[in-house]
């Protein structure tokens, strides 16, 4: 620790020239390489002098690395926008030169299998670490961007730091400046147009409150830190591509969060994912008592051990710890500007949050540089222990049969192999002697096809793969019995994100959990084949039938209707020759389409992956004809979206990202406060976001008016769709579109107020029996929040929003919405959660909330003249990884209007 030693002497001394010279200097007594160029000398402002654009970012670390032979700029990507994603590689010039055998080595202690144990040790002594830094996922926290340029320089150009010269030697360092262009640039342009004369310190101040969306998120307004396992978005898959050449050791994702906080690094807070192994814990102590001492000598003030856990596996810390990583986040109180006053009477610059994550990055580097051998042969080890781990525990593997929704499944196994986890392919059929499914049935023996996938846990990747694949991650009992203390004296909880995401479940598909290793003829695969789309029975003479069967479908329908298909659909099931169509098959008949249909039916067969069925008969089997009333004609629709406030942007952006992206269909995003004003008649679909708590609410914003507009849309014809806090508008005396209302904590109607009296209609108890803990429980008082769990939904399959579905569907609860189901004579309760025992999949709620559930509504459906109401208890469309709920939502969209 020499090195350390003298660093921190340097930083004495530092406390001394500054306060002599009245400057702004970011690192102890530093001097620097007048070769290299400053910030200042490429851009035009000093570091944390302003807010540097993706444009200057770029052009900045290009002249680095011009002038720098250390340093290596790396395209990966390509934001939605267009915007350039690049990662720099830092290191000795010696290291620069053998990148390839670097990545290599790294390769080969990723997977214990393919070396022994010598082989590993002689790779260790020669390798460097690998530490790498990722900076502003999240656009509008702002510092992490200035402190990666200000990193990078000093690496290269500091000439007399004894730390840079050994993170140089011993480390090959990535730095990834900016994983959100397009958020930071929207950040930047609001600032740069609402900044005052003198930069404003006051936190009431515009330049401190951005409007919707806000910087936080990329051009779909998804929250990036929350994408890793879900792979969505084009930053995030080139992110993960990028790593898995690499396989870093140590990863830092650098954030900001509120004014008034100090410094967090870990360890990280409770609850741990059980994944999470002891050499971890020890290794982030380790960087996180190094930090500290950087800070405690430049009296920086900080916290750890709080707010910030690792459970959820989508965190950009969390997804590498279970890749093998020592992953961490780093959160710095913004300015999101250049000046905040604090509530302590402080003021924060935008060059202290610079330099706090500037020296953030310093210390974690020198850790990491200083216990190279040390790092490198802990991830050897995570990994070959992961193997292990793999062939003891419980479950060895996970089955996924290839099912009805083959695509539904190939995009998992997708998601999988693209993230570096291992997955096999039977050529035959074969056996397991105990296997079990995800909704509690015992093990018993099992025969599974040929092309089933099979992702075993002996594997290196063990410890992501089974996170995303178990159907329960274990919250321990300490942290659930403090979260239930807290409750009881209604003190916010302690959790911070979903506490449910099995994929498997997420993605309503078919599997399995093993508890004996698989064998037989099975073969590893590194990419899916997309599934064969065809046409059965060559050239139709009277129409072609596709049944609704899958994810599939609907991209097909979507498509087909793009393409001015006239298409029919049916309420109803019916046989033809043999084949089942199940309730919402399609039937595109030949009269009064274009000469061109046959081949239109054949690319998007080939395009979407779908089977059509030709037929020269609409003679059924069983079931109704081609001309029944249970027939409708598909009416194009014409989707409009509220967009802006008080919308939720995450809400908005997941349902315009599957319009346009997942399904290829146009929806037009209104201005939400232009809707009461604009002319609705272009539309027949409006979907109607969840809403977000700081921007407002739809009663705000539309008022009395506005309702009744929507209200007569509705009777005309128009189908409008809510999730959330949109549903629960819905149920205004004032709006009057759903004959419902959400209930109090116990099943209470929200809009009845309880009097002060027993359960009996007799006054309180005298005085002598007087219970504290009884009296001071609320009167009326909404359930607690649901964190983020699974529950299971059964679906009324007579309906045709539920077509395409058997029996049920799981969804995610985020919320305290309860809603007591429509009476007969009101509406459908096309979804309804599941009996009490059945309800809860996976996650954590409280157990009275759990038992309250049951039952309730989770989809309604509401008549209004020509018109429907199909309302969310949630948003099923949470991070776009609820692929299991898609045909809810697309059935609304694109069979709304025929109904």
């Amino acid at each position: 620790m020499r090195a350390l030693t003298f660093g921190l002497g340097l930083l004495t001394l530092f406390h001394t020239v500054t306060a002599l010279a009245g400057e702004f200097e970011f690192y102890p007594a530093a001097t620097y390489d007048q070769k290299i160029p400053t910030l200042t000398q490429i851009i035009g402002h000093d570091w944390g002098e302003r807010i540097t654009s993706h444009s200057e970012m770029l052009q900045y670390v290009r002249a680095l690395a011009s002038a720098s032979p250390n340093i290596r700029v790396v395209n990966y990507g390509e934001t939605w926008e267009g915007r350039k994603l690049i990662y720099l590689i830092v290191g000795s010039q010696e290291n620069l030169a053998r990148l390839g055998e670097i990545k290599a080595g790294m390769q080969k202690l990723a997977d214990p299998r393919t070396i022994s144990e010598a082989q590993a040790s002689r790779l260790i002594e020669k390798l460097p670490s690998v530490a790498w830094l990722e900076y502003a996922v999240h656009g509008n926290e702002i510092s992490s961007t200035e402190a990666a340029l200000l990193t990078s320089y000093h690496l290269v150009a500091a000439t007399a730091d004894s730390v840079s010269l050994k993170v140089l030697e011993n480390t090959i360092v990535i730095i990834d400046p900016l994983q959100n262009p397009d958020g930071r640039d929207r950040f930047v342009n609001y600032y740069r147009q609402n900044r005052s004369r003198w930069p404003d310190p006051r936190q009431q101040s515009a330049e401190h409150n951005e409007d919707w969306p806000g910087g936080r998120t990329n051009h779909y307004l998804f929250d990036m830190n929350r994408d890793w396992f879900a792979l969505t978005q084009p930053e995030t898959r080139g992110r993960v591509k990028a790593f898995l050449e690499w396989y870093p050791q140590v990863f830092v994702d650098l954030h900001e969060m509120g004014s008034n906080a100090t410094y967090y690094f870990p360890p990280p807070a409770d609850p741990h994912n059980p994944e999470m192994t002891q050499p971890q814990l020890k290794w982030l102590a380790k960087f996180g008592r190094n930090t500290a001492r950087w800070f405690d000598e430049m009296q920086f003030d900080y916290f750890t051990g709080e707010i910030f856990d690792s459970f959820y596996p989508g965190y950009g810390e969390g997804w590498p710890m279970y890749q093998g990583s020592l992953g961490m986040t780093y959160e710095q109180a913004s300015t999101r500007g250049l000046v905040v006053k604090r509530n302590d009477e402080t003021t924060l610059t935008y060059e202290d949050a610079v330099q706090h994550h500037f020296i953030a990055s310093m210390a974690t580097l020198e850790t990491a540089a200083h216990n190279r051998a040390g790092v490198l042969r802990y991830f050897y080890d995570y990994r070959r222990s992961a193997i292990a781990d793999g062939k003891k525990q419980q479950v060895k593997a996970y089955i996924l049969p290839v099912n009805r929704d083959v695509n539904r499944v190939n995009k998992l196994v997708s998601v999988l192999i693209s993230q570096g986890i291992e997955v096999q392919q039977a050529g035959a059929t074969f056996r397991v002697s105990r296997a079990r499914d995800y909704y509690g049935s015992g093990a018993t023996s099992r025969s599974f096809p040929a092309g089933t996938y099979v992702v075993s846990l002996a594997q290196p990747a063990k410890r992501l793969a089974n996170t995303l694949m178990a159907p329960q991650t274990e919250i321990n009992r300490k942290f659930i019995q403090e979260q239930l203390r807290r409750y009881k004296k209604r003190i916010p909880d302690q959790i911070y994100d979903l506490t449910a995401w099995s994929l498997p479940l997420l993605f309503g598909v078919e599997a399995y959990m093993a508890e004996n290793a698989v064998a037989g003829n099975l073969s590893v695969i590194d990419q899916v084949d997309a599934a064969a789309g065809k046409v059965i029975g060559g050239r139709a003479r009277l129409a072609y039938l596709l049944p609704w069967n899958s994810n599939s479908s609907a991209r097909a329908l979507a498509q087909l209707l793009r393409e001015k298909v006239r298409v029919f659909t049916s309420d109803r099931a019916f046989s033809l020759n043999g084949t089942k169509f199940p309730n919402g098959s399609l039937i595109i008949k030949v009269k009064n389409n274009p000469e061109t249909l046959q081949a239109t039916i054949s690319h998007v067969a080939e395009e979407q992956g779908v089977t059509f069925h030709a037929t020269n008969s609409s003679w059924v089997d069983d079931g109704v004809n081609f001309g029944s009333g249970h027939v409708k004609f598909v009416k194009a629709p014409k989707v409009a979206m509220a967009y802006n406030i008080p919308t939720h942007p995450y809400s908005a952006g997941w349902a315009r990202y599957l319009l346009e992206r997942e399904y290829g269909y146009p929806v037009t995003i209104i201005n939400t406060m232009q809707l009461g004003r604009f002319d609705l008649t272009d539309f027949n679909v409006l979907v109607l976001p969840n809403t977000a708590r700081s921007f407002g609410s739809y009663a705000m914003l539309l008022g009395e008016g506005g309702a009744r507009k929507l209200k007569t849309w509705v009777e005309n014809g128009g189908t409008l769709i809510t999730f959330g806090e949109a549903t629960r508008w819905l149920t205004d005396g004032k709006v009057k579109l759903l004959a419902t209302t959400r209930e109090f904590k116990g099943g209470k109607p929200e809009k009845k107020k309880a009097k002060a009296q027993d359960s009996d209609g007799k006054p309180n108890k005298p005085a002598a029996d007087f219970d504290l803990q009884t009296a001071i429980i609320p009167d009326d008082e909404l359930p607690a929040t649901t964190p983020g769990a699974m529950m299971r939904i059964v679906l009324d399959d007579e309906h045709w929003l539920a077509s395409g579905y058997s029996g049920g569907a799981n969804v995610l609860v985020s919320s305290r919405n309860i809603y007591t189901p429509l009476k007969l004579d009101k509406g459908r309760n096309v979804g309804v959660y599941a009996a009490k025992g059945k309800v809860r999949l996976s996650g954590f709620t409280y157990e009275a909330e759990e038992g309250q559930l049951a039952n309730k509504a989770y989809l309604m459906h509401q008549r209004h003249g020509r018109g429907n109401v199909v309302a969310f208890a949630e948003d099923p469309n949470v991070r776009a990884f609820t692929d299991g709920l898609n045909l809810l939502f697309m059935n609304a969209v694109l069979l709304g209007p025929a109904h």
